[in-house]
Formats: structure tokens, sequence, C-alpha cells
């Protein structure tokens, strides 16, 4: 599979078009705004991408993190824990 790189962690602040979707965000959405913003969670991401065991379903991209070296919780990220048969 192809390694997921991250882009800009935000749109060109000169293109007006750029912000017009914020006009819709829910809180949820304005606290991802900051939070990927931040340089410390960009590296953090970053190292844990890397540690990421990936998969397909259907046209579905599945990222799995390793819960035993990889903790995202601190930023206030949650995940579900997926069991299998």
């Amino acid at each position: 599979m192809n390694e997921t790189r991250l882009g800009p962690a935000w749109p060109d602040w000169q293109d007006d078009d750029a912000y017009g979707y914020v006009e819709q965000l829910t809180s949820r959405g304005w606290a991802w705004e900051f939070l990927r913003r931040n340089l410390d969670f960009q590296n953090h991401l970053t190292n844990a991408l890397r540690r990421a065991e990936r998969a397909k379903a259907g046209h579905v991209a599945i990222i799995m993190l390793p819960s035993n070296t990889v903790d995202l919780s601190p930023w206030g990220l949650l995940f579900c824990k997926l069991y299998r048969n």
C-alpha cells in the first residue's frame, strides 16, 4: 500500500476561498482545526503513522495503530477497538 503522507496542516491563509468551510463547523470541527495545527500533535501523529498497519476493505482504507506503542488519547482522540474472531 502507499504510505500516507500528511499534506499541509491548514489551507493557504491568503486564499479567500480556502476557509469557506469554517462557517459550517461544529465545536468538534473547530477542535480538530486547532489540533491539526499543533506542531507537537503533528509530530506525534507522524510517528504513530510510521508504526501503523494498513489494510483495505473494499474502498475503505483501514489504519491500525498498535495499542502497545501508540497512544493518541492525550490529544483527546478516541479510537474504536476492533476484535477479530
